[in-house]
């Protein structure tokens, strides 16, 4: 091995080069000159001055070679594993078996032998801040085996470890003065004394109390800070329901009447701050109280922050991604930029996890592997797990297959940190090391606060039936802010007198709150009438737009710099789309899209597209970010193009739905103005993010009034390519519409299609805003009968049916129809034409355009059935959903099914079995 600055720097990282540093120990003691000179002076001293050279030094320096391995593997041991016997349980230890040697005598090394040894052996930064080995390595287990547990060793980056071996070892205990001692204690107290208060005045009713990790408060409070002073304007916080009414009331700063009328059943609202810092919105069927959140503009850290609480339904740890899409828009300037640009700085993610639930739920990994993706990435999210080692009432055990709760965030190389909960000093410290890191690198960091459950599940609940070992500690152990009071008047900080005033002042607090409200003003609205924005749904708005203007954005998305080479098969591919613009050209399906998006953006809406493999699109026929075939280099034309007032953004999605789903609903919830779109590589994808339908995107706005754009598109029609590749489970959609909660489209006109985006983009950031759920094309991407003349998008609006010219005295049959079927029937009726039979392409399934339907019906005098054809089996499909619609519109005309029958899989898996199936549907559709 040569001499050179890794060698040079190897003692103080030699926990990833110990092998290194032992090899040099043993060329120096043959050779001194072999090695640095800063590795001479080290290994010299070792060996107490001696030349190398004799034999008797030879000899003696064999032993201290030993000796040093043994000291060496010792400190490695300690940085590597002293988490595990780190002091960071305030009770109920576990039992650990087969640790790792940690202790002097594990090594067979006594306290003179490292005495003999100096500190520089352990680190250079130690030489000439201890006297020997022996200080240096008590400071290190005082570093590594406290009240705080590292785990840092998994990290690759070697900066980012160096980095924080270099914060974990140099550092000393902050320390605090009496006024920050004394206002820990008080926020302390105000956590524990609205618990408490709760609990005795409301006795019974779930809270999910943060007792037991109370710290989570003072943390949160110190993250604020340190933001005030990185000028981080804007904090995200996501947590499910444990201590969530406490993060409300103190981060928040919620008032008390607010929150006490909650369990008091009457209108908070009343209490609400009149000079506007805090927003809340209510849905009209509205939510538990440990559901909602709020948000709070706030100048009591210094400069004026937003903090945020996402609402967040049941399902734990759902809204991490949703807070990170609320991030990354908070982040983004969109308006006057041809691509978002990003600041990092603007804000901050917190996502609060439960110790169960993080290793437990698949968001959480899903939501991890966005954290340093281009498309996704917030510059680093602080987690914080709080570690009440019970989930429901299961113990760790019987939850996860790793020995800590966290450990699933190693994969992602993030930085892990496992504090006691009861040293709520040390909590503080850990934010600081925390937030240190993430400013310093822009990446994800993992808290482990490790606490306890002073009750059950809920309050209602009796801990002691399923977890009796653990229960038999936490009856005896004292709450934080005693626990705390008292360590500071044993310090001589405060008097026992002053700790308990300060409790005593948050009971006064709390009780002179519950008196302001009166308990006679029940809420008894059992009607929860949507609002009138609401129900009244959408006019029917011109979207077109001029023959020049889209002439000119065309002409201006075929261009490309000169320097850059579009693959030739590629190459011909987009330059038939002047056609529309110089002959009788058609509009295909992702033509029609991105001439919407380039209208939309000029309009002065950004537009967001994410989804698998969505720069091209799954089926080769979107191409919005070309790829230079000589270089790679990319280059997207709808951040190119003249008079654009917002920005185009694109990006291929990891294989993920839930996450990404999450992240966009996030992202539109914040950036109301942006077109957000998420396109699954086929629509059965769209099952793994059933939980953001059914949770968020469907139901928020009557649950919290919170308000989306979001923009689903999900490949959807039967084409043999069996069960999971046909259907996108249209029925999941069409069961959970109501109260004009969303749109369900089933388009088959390209520019159809492209009304409909530009109208989903009128209506953002209104009133009438509703997420749009598509079901896309795949074959019909390319089906002339679906593609449009340019003229059809020059003028008019979204059509919900498409009917053509009919002989009214002749139509015996109407057919009604969605999607690729209904281009199926429409192709056999243009080769067989039949005037008895009229057919109706369904565009818009939900709300379901009734008033023009009922018009052809009443105008077809000779009408004897309706008949409704879909491919998807009976049980599935609409047909359940529109068949109670369409027998009160025919009044008493026959209503017939024409499908595949009642199945329990979406479709059949053979591709000639799908040939005969469908042929029989169509013929069967269309034999009178």
């Amino acid at each position: 091995m040569t001499k050179g600055k890794n060698l040079d720097e190897a003692p103080p990282r030699f926990g990833t080069n110990l092998g290194i540093l032992l090899e040099m120990f043993d060329q120096y003691l043959v050779d001194p000159s072999s090695v640095s000179d800063e590795l001479q002076v080290l290994f010299s001293s070792i060996q107490g001055g001696q030349s190398a050279l004799s034999g008797n030094a030879i000899s003696a320096g064999n032993a201290d070679t030993e000796k040093v391995k043994r000291v060496l593997k010792l400190i490695d041991n300690i940085r590597l594993y002293g988490h595990l016997t780190a002091d960071i349980y305030p009770l109920y230890r576990p039992q650990r078996e087969n640790l790792p040697a940690l202790t002097l005598e594990d090594f067979n090394l006594s306290e003179e032998d490292l005495k003999s040894l100096p500190a520089g052996l352990i680190s250079e930064r130690y030489a000439q801040q201890f006297d020997n080995a022996l200080e240096a390595i008590n400071h290190l287990q005082a570093a590594y085996q406290s009240t705080i547990g590292f785990e840092i060793s998994h990290i690759n980056d070697a900066n980012e470890r160096e980095w924080l071996i270099e914060q974990i070892e140099s550092r000393e205990h902050h320390q605090f003065s009496k006024d920050e001692k004394i206002n820990l204690l008080k926020s302390l107290a105000h956590v524990e004394g609205f618990e408490k208060y709760i609990h005795k005045n409301f006795v019974g009713a779930k809270r999910f109390s943060i007792e037991g990790v109370d710290a989570l408060v003072p943390m949160l409070e110190q993250v604020l800070r340190i933001a005030n002073k990185e000028n981080i304007k804007n904090i995200e916080i996501g947590m499910a329901h444990r201590g969530r009414l406490n993060v409300l009331t103190h981060i928040l700063e919620k008032p008390y009447e607010m929150m006490l009328s909650e369990f008091m059943h009457t209108d908070p609202l009343k209490f609400l701050p009149e000079d506007g810092s805090l927003v809340v919105t209510k849905g009209w069927t509205s939510d538990v109280k440990y559901h909602l959140g709020g948000k709070k503009t706030t100048t009591k850290y210094g400069n004026e922050q937003v903090v945020s609480l996402a609402n967040n339904p049941s399902h734990l740890e759902i809204v991490a991604p949703v807070v990170l899409g609320k991030t990354r828009a908070v982040q983004e300037v969109t308006t006057d930029v041809s691509k978002p640009e990003q600041d990092f700085n603007k804000a901050l993610a917190v996502l609060i996890h439960g110790d169960a639930a993080f290793p437990g739920q698949g968001i959480n990994f899903e939501s991890m592997n966005l954290s340093n993706l281009d498309g996704y990435s917030v510059g680093g999210s602080l987690h914080i797990i709080t570690n009440n080692r019970v989930g429901f009432t299961t113990e760790p055990y019987d939850s996860r297959s790793t020995t800590y709760a966290t450990d699933v965030a190693k994969g992602y190389d993030l930085p892990i940190i496992h504090v006691n909960a009861d040293d709520v000093e040390a909590c503080m410290e850990a934010i600081e090391l925390a937030m240190a890191f993430r400013q310093k690198f822009n990446k994800d960091f993992v808290i482990d606060l490790v606490g306890y459950r002073r009750y059950g599940h809920n309050e209602m609940d009796e801990p002691t039936i399923t977890n009796p070992m653990l229960y038999k500690e936490v009856k005896g152990h004292p709450s934080i802010e005693i626990k705390y009071g008292k360590e500071l008047v044993a310090e001589g900080v405060i008097t026992e007198d002053e700790m308990n005033a300060i409790f005593e002042g948050v009971t006064a607090e709390m009780r002179a709150a519950h008196d302001k409200i009166d308990k006679s003003t029940k809420n008894n609205d059992s009607e929860m009438l949507a609002p009138v924005e609401v129900t009244e749904g959408y006019e029917n708005v011109e979207t077109g737009v001029s023959f020049d203007r889209l002439k000119k954005l065309n002409e201006e998305m075929l261009n490309t710099p000169e320097t850059f080479t579009v693959f030739n098969k590629l190459q011909k591919i987009l330059e038939r789309r002047n056609d529309p613009f110089t002959k009788d050209g058609l509009i295909d399906w992702g033509h029609a899209e991105l001439l919407a998006y380039g209208t939309i953006i000029q309009d002065g809406k950004p537009v967001r597209h994410t989804g698998q493999d969505a720069e091209r699109g799954t089926f080769a026929h979107r191409h919005a970010v070309l790829n230079d075939e000589n270089n790679g280099d990319k280059y997207v034309p709808l951040q190119h193009i003249s008079d654009a007032k917002a920005s185009f953004d694109i990006h291929n999605s990891p294989l993920s739905e839930a996450a990404v789903v999450g992240f966009e609903y996030g992202y539109n919830l914040e950036n109301n103005d942006a077109l957000a779109v998420w396109e699954a590589q086929y629509g059965d994808f769209a099952n793994m993010a059933q939980m953001i339908f059914d949770n968020f995107v469907s139901s928020a706005n009557a649950k919290w009034g919170e308000r989306s754009g979001l923009t689903l598109l999900l490949p959807h029609a039967y084409e043999g390519q069996g069960p999971e590749h046909s259907s996108a489970r249209l029925e999941r959609f069409l069961q959970l519409a109501g109260e004009n909660n969303w749109t369900v489209a089933n388009v088959t006109s390209t520019a159809n299609y492209f009304h409909l985006l530009r109208r989903q983009a009128h209506y953002l950031n209104t009133l009438q805003m509703r997420p749009l759920v598509l079901m896309s094309p795949k074959s019909l991407l390319r089906n002339n009968f679906v593609a449009d003349t340019v003229d059809k998008f020059t003028e008019g609006s979204f059509k919900p049916i498409i009917s053509e010219s009919y002989k009214k005295t002749k139509v015996k049959k109407l057919l009604i129809a969605s999607g690729k079927v209904a281009i199926d029937l429409y192709t056999e009726l243009q080769k067989n034409p039949n005037d008895t039979i009229h057919l109706i392409r369904l565009e818009q399934l939900y709300p379901l355009p009734k008033e023009e339907i009922q018009a052809i019906i009443n105008d077809l005098r000779g009408l004897t059935e309706i008949g409704f054809v879909q491919e998807e089996p009976e049980n599935q499909g609409a047909w359940q959903y529109i068949y109670p619609e369409l027998l009160e519109m025919a009044q008493g005309i026959d209503v017939k099914y024409y499908g595949r029958v009642r199945r329990a899989a979406p479709s059949e898996g053979d591709n000639e079995i799908h040939k005969l199936v469908q042929t029989k549907i169509i013929n069967e559709a269309l034999n009178l």
